[in-house]
């Protein structure tokens, strides 16, 4: 294999450390919350806006690999990948959490309660929060890639 200072064995030429693709704890942990934090913020916007997710939450994606990307330090790699998908996943999951908790908080004083809504509230939140997640990670796809 060709190498800086001539042609090596693919043993000796491998480097020990590939700093593309190799993480420091920091980098690890920071890069996760950043990507949750960000995916945290798509899922609540997704469950006030509706509709408009679909045309929104790609450029959040583009946006929340832009600011991973530059906070790693410029990194490539699978664990780029996982990182980025599983915070936006997570993000999306915790928002959808959120958003239930405000729902059943804020019908608690209605008559017959809240369980009669909570099956639809549901599913139109679930939906619009897969929806929204899966976008997300298309348009942060298109940059990382």
């Amino acid at each position: 294999m060709q190498g800086p200072v001539g042609f090596r064995c693919r043993d000796c030429g491998r480097p020990a450390h590939d700093p593309l693709t190799s993480f420091t704890p920091l980098q690890l942990i920071g890069g996760l919350a950043l990507a949750t934090g960000a995916g945290t913020v798509a899922g609540l916007l997704a469950g006030r806006i509706g509709f408009f997710v679909i045309f929104l939450a790609w450029f959040g994606g583009i946006f929340i690999a832009d600011l991973l990307t530059r906070f790693v330090g410029y990194k490539q790699g699978p664990v780029m990948v996982g990182i980025l998908f599983g915070g936006i996943a997570l993000g999306a999951a915790i928002a959808f959490g959120i958003e239930t908790a405000t729902f059943v908080a804020s019908m608690e004083g209605v008559p017959g309660g809240f369980e009669p809504f909570l099956g639809q509230y549901l599913v139109d939140q679930g939906l619009w929060a897969a929806l929204a997640a899966a976008i997300t990670a298309a348009g942060a796809w298109s940059r990382l890639r």
